[in-house]
């Protein structure tokens, strides 16, 4: 009768075992933005707006960032409907850091104490997300258009 009981208790055991191996092995990887994917990409969104002429034309926004100094470039490039060269184009250069360890937020100081902030930043392979200034963006990698 106790050689029952300790079979019993065995196959209690041996079953535990097999059954808390079932599971599968989740490994979380914890994926960050760096300054190396924010800076080895042209940054391009393009959209439609209306000008000052209540007339409608296409807008082609840019961002370049420079790793090494931590400066940046902003372009916006307006083209009338149709045309392939643009009627103005704005430069504005700025500085820029990230505002936390966690690399999920970006602070644009284009001097004179303009500046804005480029807040839930994702930085993936061919693509730069977030929202600029209070305004949902999504940047393609200039290359891969």
């Amino acid at each position: 009768m106790k050689i029952l009981n300790y079979a019993k208790v065995l196959v209690v055991c041996m079953l535990a075992t097999v059954f808390a191996s079932c599971g599968d092995d989740v490994t979380y990887y914890t994926i960050q933005n760096s300054d190396d994917t924010l800076c080895s990409h042209t940054w391009v969104e393009e959209y439609e707006m209306t000008n000052e002429d209540g007339v409608l034309v296409d807008c082609v926004h840019q961002f370049k960032f420079s790793q090494k100094d931590k400066s940046g470039q902003e372009i916006f490039q307006y083209y009338n409907t149709g045309e392939t060269r643009p009627y103005r184009e704005i430069t504005d250069n700025f500085s820029w850091e990230w505002m936390d360890n966690t690399k999920e937020g970006l602070r644009l100081d284009f001097g004179a104490g303009e500046v804005i902030y480029f807040e839930n930043v994702w930085v993936r392979e061919h693509y730069l997300s977030g929202k600029l200034d209070g305004r949902e963006v999504t940047f393609t990698d200039a290359n891969y258009r």
